[in-house]
């Protein structure tokens, strides 16, 4: 059975695979992630859940997952030493460039998995630039993190307010790679404000203030890794792997 990993194939087996397959570009970033977590964890997660997706569904065949686009926009956390990050623009404009090779070469199925929060308006912006120029193309848009089913394993307020190096990212960090999570530096940090705020503008929510990652959190962490396990974190990446499933399904 060929791999499902487009950069595992040779141009050979690429060409008689032929074009009907669900493309799947991985995007995430580069970026902080405090003391206790390395600055590739979006990158990391993204791959270790996409491995984890089709080791568990070995006959569902109607896919490939092409090369992680891993340097993303994430400027909201350029005060912090380890962030790379691409201009907004030309991010999306690369993102662009890349999904219209394959449009012009008559792939018709595209996913986007995202698991980076800050370029989510990125990839929708991008999108709807080539689904106005290839109106025939399907182009599925998913950010990993805002997957139901995970209320069930993540306290809901740490879920929602704790975002970043929190409970939930460092639960799979866990899991997936142990060595990498320097567990004597967890220590709990504080939610965003919009858990305790009454205010009608927030930083999350409907009324949006823009913000850098500075103004809610001088740790760089949003959230409680104290509270993370790798069992919660093999839990969380059923669920993704249940929901990437529906997806690919559902667009076959």
């Amino acid at each position: 059975m060929l791999s499902k990993f487009w950069t595992d194939l040779s141009s050979e087996e690429i060409k008689k695979i032929g074009k009907n397959k669900i493309l799947v570009f991985p995007f995430s970033s580069v970026e902080q992630h405090g003391s206790h977590l390395p600055s590739g964890t979006d990158k990391l997660i993204l791959e270790g859940i996409l491995e984890k997706f089709v080791s568990k569904y070995p006959k569902l065949n109607n896919f490939l997952i092409l090369p992680n686009i891993s340097i993303g926009s994430a400027s909201e956390h350029s005060n912090f030493e380890g962030t790379i990050s691409a201009n907004s623009t030309k991010y999306i404009d690369y993102i662009v460039s890349i999904v219209e090779q394959f449009c012009e070469r008559k792939y018709k199925k595209f996913l986007f998995i995202n698991s980076h929060g800050g370029q989510i308006s990125h990839l929708d912006i991008a999108a709807k630039e080539i689904k106005s120029k290839y109106k025939s193309v399907d182009i599925i848009k998913a950010n990993y993190f805002l997957f139901n089913g995970f209320e069930k394993i993540i306290n809901k307020k740490e879920l929602t307010y704790g975002y970043h190096g929190g409970e939930f990212e460092t639960s799979i960090m866990l899991y997936l790679y142990p060595k990498l999570v320097k567990s004597n530096k967890l220590k709990k940090h504080q939610l965003s404000p919009d858990a305790k705020s009454k205010n009608i503008i927030t930083y999350e929510k409907n009324i949006k203030r823009a913000w850098n990652t500075t103004d809610i959190s001088k740790s760089g962490i949003i959230g409680d890794p104290t509270k993370a396990s790798a069992l919660k974190g093999k839990k969380i990446l059923e669920v993704t792997s249940n929901t990437l499933k529906k997806i690919i399904t559902e667009m076959n």
